[in-house]
């Protein structure tokens, strides 16, 4: 499995453990999504022509819901997007902005079979309001009850990889 496939399927894991922390889990059936709102500035999006965008300002918005169902399965879904988020570029003073979202989601059966799916589509925007950068990746993983993963695959069409943190 890719770098990104782990970070994805370490981000809806990451999401099980902030609804606990959150005290977001309600028994059986779905709870209210929570929300959640992070700066960003400082945040650094590497592209392949060697340059890299960072955060100057803005917010990253996580909204994060978990349920659970009669059978004692876990689903978890999340969303991440940009609020006012600009950005500077290592070779010029320009300011640029972030437009696009990240949607994550998984379920885990009682019997501890677990599917999971990434997905981050943003667009840097330059000063003109036109895209000057993208990340588009899609990744997903199956994992059957028996912890062998079955499923695994990866497809990044960006020219530029979202930070890792």
């Amino acid at each position: 499995m890719g770098t990104r496939s782990r970070f994805g399927m370490a981000i809806a894991g990451l999401a099980f453990g902030l609804m606990a922390l959150l005290g977001v889990a309600l028994p059986a059936s779905a709870s209210p999504g929570q929300v959640v709102k992070m700066p960003v500035a400082g945040a650094q999006f590497t592209c392949t022509d060697g340059t890299t965008f960072t955060a100057v300002s803005g917010d990253a918005v996580f909204l994060f819901h978990e349920s659970t169902d009669a059978q004692g399965g876990d689903h978890v879904t999340g969303t991440v997007a940009p609020s006012n988020v600009t950005l500077t570029h290592s070779s010029d003073s320009l300011l640029y902005h972030l437009g696009g979202a990240s949607w994550f989601g998984g379920n885990t059966t009682a019997g501890g079979a677990q599917n999971f799916t990434d997905t981050e589509h943003f667009q840097i925007l330059g000063p003109s309001g036109g895209p000057v950068g993208s990340v588009s990746i899609v990744a997903h993983a199956t994992v059957n009850a028996n912890g062998t993963l079955t499923i695994s695959f990866e497809r990044d069409t960006g020219t530029c990889q979202a930070p890792q943190d």
